[in-house]
């Protein structure tokens, strides 16, 4: 006896047969076009999706370089996610970063999300579409940034440094908060919004100086407060992927005061700190031209141009100054300020690092002076400090995607075009087949028999980003964190902080889960080496730089 459902072609409606041929043909279509398009090339492998929404429940929701470096131990360097429509692609190891690199003309594009934009973050020239205009803001950025160029802003470095270096003598436990661009009370949870304290740090203060000509008043200027509410909102602003509204582009016109759609508040505080961020000391700058008072400094030269060399541009001279002096800011005090914090951490959880580097400084430096960029050569043992440094906490752990133009291969895997392209970069400083026991703060791993070994993967290869989109203010990051953690480690000793009744504090290493990454917690104890440490630092700030 048959148990299965006979169906009848004769008793099933006409239209239902022709929809269903349809279905079919299309179908069959679409196998075929993408097997033309693929010759037959797999996609990268990866976690099996879902009907219609893909990898949408699989993609970390939370310091999702470790979630994806997951994915790499399962599914190989190179893993394939599909959300909805959108291809993503991870490169999980320094080797397979270099796609980036060797497909530079293809992979150099950004796909600007709903997020960037409902958050006026479009601005920025790193978030241009590729393309000439792209070319032409970078160009003029890379004039003020060369390694050529960077030497005449030395001096503001070192006075930066020698500022920051007398705060710390003087409120030694304030350390953090000038170092970083603002500073919560520690008993008060940031969310309530109760007794907030803004802080320049002496970092940003120099950015100021080099890229407006702005000279802080004080810890409350009012171009310091619109700057930290601004940058913030970027560092919330994770790779692709991080709000629903970038896979579904369509909820960016939800209107905010509808139940649930709470996130579009968010965005529109951003927006228009966004748009201080770059009025505010651009206005300042303009006013002072406009007095013949202008300083010199970065935009100012590049606003002087706006006859010159730049005439003949389709651009705005404004939107192009607004965009260098807000990316400067953007990336260059946060830079050092997060790896500062880093080498805070590591030193007080490392005591034997540190005294190894003391004993360096001594021998090369001595007590009389304060390390300068003329030592760096003789300071190995510094100099691999730092590659740790940014090895063991990288400060965009995931960097910026990049998004692929047309279809291309690698590592005989099909990568399709308009596919975004993500370097895990803490992934990269993190491999175990690169960097043996990755976790912890070694920077001997970079030393072979008393020299920097050059067989050993530099981490600035992968932490300042890759082919044509690499950071092109990473030669002047690369100064300021050489002259201020050489200075720091040279007249401070650094231990771990404690209670109130004295007992050490056990501080576990752990970044902040945002797009630029610090340590959580980088809490220690500092104090001056020695009475000649303070005479230092005296003199130096009494000496003038600029």
């Amino acid at each position: 006896m048959d148990f299965l459902p006979s169906i009848s072609l004769a008793k099933t409606p006409l239209p239902f047969v022709g929809l269903a041929l349809l279905a079919g043909v299309l179908y069959l279509r679409s196998v075929i076009l993408w097997r033309k398009r693929t010759r037959g090339r797999p996609l990268p492998p990866g976690p099996r999706g879902l009907p219609i929404v893909g990898n949408l429940w699989d993609m970390p929701t939370s310091r999702q370089w470790l979630g994806l470096n997951d994915f790499r131990k399962k599914y190989g360097d190179i893993v394939h996610f599909k959300v909805f429509k959108q291809h993503v692609v991870i490169l999980g190891s320094a080797e397979s970063v270099r796609f980036l690199d060797w497909r530079s003309a293809n992979t150099s594009d950004r796909l600007v999300t709903p997020s960037i934009a409902l958050a006026d973050h479009s601005w920025s020239f790193d978030m241009f579409k590729y393309g000439p205009k792209w070319r032409h803001y970078r160009r003029v950025f890379w004039q003020h940034f060369h390694p050529g160029a960077i030497t005449k802003y030395r001096p503001i470095q070192e006075k930066a440094m020698h500022t920051f270096l007398a705060r710390v003598l003087k409120n030694p436990s304030r350390v953090q908060d000038y170092i970083q661009r603002y500073a919560w009370p520690r008993s008060i949870p940031p969310e309530f919004g109760v007794g907030l304290t803004l802080w320049c740090s002496t970092f940003a203060e120099a950015i100021l100086k080099m890229a407006y000509g702005v000279d802080v008043v004080d810890e409350h200027d009012e171009t310091v407060e619109v700057i930290n509410e601004g940058v913030e909102g970027v560092r919330e602003l994770l790779v692709f992927g991080g709000f629903l509204v970038d896979y579904l582009p369509f909820l960016r016109h939800v209107p905010s005061y509808l139940p649930g759609c709470g996130f579009m508040k968010q965005f529109e505080t951003w927006a228009r700190a966004n748009q201080r961020l770059r009025n505010v000391p651009y206005q300042r700058l303009v006013e002072a031209m406009n007095k013949d008072e202008a300083p010199q400094c970065i935009l100012a030269d590049i606003l002087a141009g706006a006859e010159g060399e730049y005439k003949t541009w389709p651009y705005e001279i404004e939107a192009l100054a607004n965009s260098i002096g807000g990316i400067i800011f953007e990336a260059g005090a946060d830079t050092t300020s997060s790896t500062l914090q880093a080498v805070l951490l590591a030193m007080s959880l490392y005591p034997d690092i540190q005294k190894k580097a003391h004993a360096e400084l001594d021998a090369v430096v001595g007590n009389d002076r304060l390390p300068d960029l003329d030592d760096r050569d003789s300071l190995p043992y510094l100099n691999a400090l730092i590659k740790e440094s940014l090895r063991w906490f990288p400060v965009g752990p995931l960097g910026q995607s990049h998004y692929t133009m047309v279809d291309d291969e690698f590592g005989g895997y099909f990568i399709p075009a308009g596919t975004v392209v993500q370097g895990n970069i803490w992934g990269c400083t993190h491999d175990p087949d690169v960097y043996e026991h990755p976790d912890e703060f070694r920077p001997e791993r970079f030393i072979r028999d008393g020299k920097l070994d050059p067989n050993v993967q530099d981490p600035a290869t992968v932490v300042f980003g890759f082919g044509r989109r690499i950071c092109p203010g990473r030669h002047f990051a690369d100064v300021a964190l050489f002259i201020n953690i050489a200075a720091l480690l040279h007249v401070f000793d650094i231990a771990p902080p404690v209670d109130e009744k004295g007992n050490e504090i056990k501080i576990e290493p752990r970044m902040t889960d945002c797009m630029v990454s610090y340590p959580e917690d980088s809490r220690c104890t500092i104090k001056p080496r020695g009475a000649w440490a303070e005479a230092l630092i005296a003199n130096a700030v009494s000496e003038p730089t600029y």
